[in-house]
């Protein structure tokens, strides 16, 4: 069987690190950022824009980071197993292509220190407001995911293989 998974988390839950990590063992473990042409920051007449590493809370409260459906349709019709990790403002409304959605959980502190970390290429939580914008924004995000039945897992202090593993059941 053709397993499609999505696994889902606010920005600092370790989407990135923990497919770079399964990727390594062999696992078809994608990151959705890295899927060229699957996503982009819009403004609120649907305007394509670019993300400017500074955005404060103008920016934030008027722009939203969607996938774009129909590419990921067809993206994963191409794909044999796929573990996809990432998140949008529209994740929601694409859950209906997957097997299986899972949610990653991790303590507050653990995205504080996540979204702050040097090694970090997403500039996302660079600035004050951006951090304050993604902790309420994991918040709201989990919430959704709980009342849609979405599977959470808390990913606090687990190795990627141990993720995958409760992924797999």
């Amino acid at each position: 069987m053709k397993k499609k998974i999505l696994i889902i988390g606010p920005s600092g839950s370790g989407k990135t690190y923990i497919s770079a990590e399964l990727r390594k063992g062999g696992i078809n473990a994608i990151d959705a950022d890295l899927v060229l042409d699957l996503s982009s920051w819009f403004d609120n007449d649907g305007k394509e824009v670019e993300y400017p590493e500074d955005a404060d809370k103008e920016f934030l409260n008027n722009h939203e980071f969607l996938w774009n459906k129909e590419f990921l349709k067809d993206y994963l019709r191409k794909q044999d197993e796929i573990y996809l990790f990432g998140l949008s403002g529209n994740v929601f409304n694409v859950t209906d292509l997957f097997d299986k959605v899972y949610f990653l959980k991790v303590e507050r502190q653990v995205l504080t220190e996540n979204l702050r970390h040097e090694s970090r290429e997403n500039p996302m939580g660079r600035t004050d407001y951006q951090l304050e914008n993604a902790l309420k924004y994991a918040e709201e995000i989990e919430q959704k995911a709980r009342e849609l039945g979405i599977e959470i897992i808390d990913a606090t202090g687990k190795s990627p293989d141990e993720i995958f593993k409760e992924i797999k059941q």
